[in-house]
């Protein structure tokens, strides 16, 4: 139950209620005041930390590896891979501009190893085509090249080959979504935890909102931003949840790489955090269970990560486990993100397809310049 003075400061008419406080809403809301201050702007988020991903994800800043990118244009054509290939490079690019000197950027290059000779060749028959659409992208004619003795420096096993590039690079996410969350708390934006939407309905000049903490509020517009869970609002968009294994080791003595790295058509993932390894994925080893709103490990997927870590990454050092966690990601069946006016007064800014950590700013503040332009 409100006071009268909560009502008073909380229950007036917004401009924007933005659903959902990880890096899809705070960025709108981000663009949304960078461009008109004076807009009254109220989050909601259902739980004390942004669900989902944005914070639960591995930190990588990229646009995607050579086998992702032959995947795509398997998939969904070579004009849209490339369309979306761009929009995730300017999206890294918005990180570096806006917050890069505060959420540790780290311009480590990326790789993606291989164990197969034959799978290897498969990708680098492909890089010349890949470098050329890329360079219209990056402006760097040669993107992706063959990393000789990679796997040798590092002390790999089992992984002899590998295709780098030097755009793509790593961040702190908990780090960026605290700098977004006080941007936005300093300049005004109400931003509401443990608040969750039970329904909404649309009107002539507003959106009117139920919750289940405030009551009723009231909206201009309503942008919903809640990525995986999005099918729980609006169940007829085909969007599917996606959970992330995720674990990291105790610090590590005498490892000498710095880099982000790719594995299994980009499924599994690793970096080095603070002397630690971070690594991740693996959902397809088991779709069906991984497809799940809960936050559960599955041992099966993390035995396997561990297994990598000791055949393939670490065969010659004795590591523990620090710490386990999941992520829950949003997929569309073609693999391309939602972000578009879903009726006149809401808009929708879902489904990044695993790749919310580039996607999300730019995608936002192009629905922020389309709303500015109304």
């Amino acid at each position: 139950m409100l006071s009268y003075w909560e009502k008073d400061l909380y229950h007036q008419k917004y401009d924007h209620l933005i659903i959902g406080a990880g890096f899809n809403g705070l960025w709108l809301a981000y663009f949304l005041k960078t461009k008109s201050p004076n807009l009254k702007i109220a989050i909601v988020e259902r739980g004390n930390l942004s669900q989902g991903a944005s914070t639960k994800n591995a930190g990588f800043a990229c646009f995607g590896s050579p086998s992702e990118l032959v995947e795509n244009i398997a998939n969904i054509g070579l004009d849209q891979t490339f369309y979306w290939t761009e929009k995730r490079f300017k999206g890294i690019e918005l990180i570096k501009k806006h917050f890069g000197n505060k959420i540790d950027y780290l311009p480590s290059g990326a790789s993606e190893l291989f164990g197969s000779k034959a799978e290897f060749e498969t990708y680098n028959a492909q890089i010349n085509e890949l470098n050329k659409h890329l360079a219209l992208i990056t402006g760097k004619s040669e993107n992706f090249f063959i990393d000789k003795n990679l796997s040798t420096t590092c002390g790999f096993k089992g992984l002899e080959y590998a295709i780098s590039n030097t755009t793509e690079g790593a961040i702190h996410p908990a780090k960026l979504l605290h700098e977004l969350y006080n941007f936005l708390v300093f300049n005004g934006v109400n931003i509401f935890k443990n608040c969750e939407v039970e329904s909404f309905e649309e009107y002539t000049n507003e959106v009117l909102v139920k919750t289940n903490t405030l009551g009723e509020l009231s909206a201009g517009y309503l942008n919903i931003c809640t990525n995986a869970f999005t099918q729980k609002l609006l169940p007829e968009l085909r969007i599917k949840p996606g959970r992330g294994q995720v674990l990291i080791t105790e610090p590590i003595n005498g490892f000498n790489w710095n880099r982000i790295f790719h594995m299994d058509k980009g499924f599994v993932y690793f970096r080095n955090v603070n002397d630690r390894i971070l690594i991740g994925g693996a959902r397809n080893m088991d779709f069906e269970t991984e497809t799940s709103f809960d936050f559960e490990l599955n041992q099966t997927i993390q035995q396997h990560l561990e297994k990598i870590l000791t055949n393939n990454i670490l065969p010659e050092k004795a590591f523990k486990i620090e710490h386990r966690w999941t992520g829950i990601m949003a997929f569309t069946e073609d693999h391309i993100p939602i972000s578009k006016m879903y009726s006149p007064r809401i808009a929708l800014n879902v489904a990044m397809n695993g790749m919310g950590v580039a996607l999300a700013p730019i995608l936002a503040n192009e629905l922020a310049e389309k709303y500015l332009k109304t």
